[in-house]
């Protein structure tokens, strides 16, 4: 995944976590949305990527699971209002991109 898919990923999903606040997605789910987007990737390369980014970053916490646990292990992510506070540009990460 080129580094600009990367980013829009990453704006995608958190576009798709604020539709559903304060509840989350399944990270299946967000793969099953990516698709429609023509964005083709699985729930593995998911985590490791944008998944594991965007929660080290504080953007997104994982959901009915306990942290520190593997990236393997998240199932279910949620927005956090830092994410929100990013989506609403009230500060900029060059690693996620809203422009679609």
């Amino acid at each position: 995944m080129s580094g600009k898919l990367h980013a829009q990923t990453n704006g995608l999903i958190l576009k798709f976590l604020s539709k559903m606040y304060p509840d989350g997605l399944t990270v299946k789910f967000i793969e099953a949305l990516l698709y429609d987007w023509g964005i083709f990737t699985s729930d593995e390369e998911l985590l490791k990527k944008n998944i594991s980014y965007l929660i080290s970053k504080g953007y997104v916490e994982g959901h009915d699971v306990e942290l520190p646990a593997p990236i393997h292990k998240v199932k279910k992510v949620k927005i956090t209002p830092k994410g929100k506070a990013l989506l609403e540009g009230e500060f900029i990460d060059k690693n996620v991109d809203f422009e679609v």
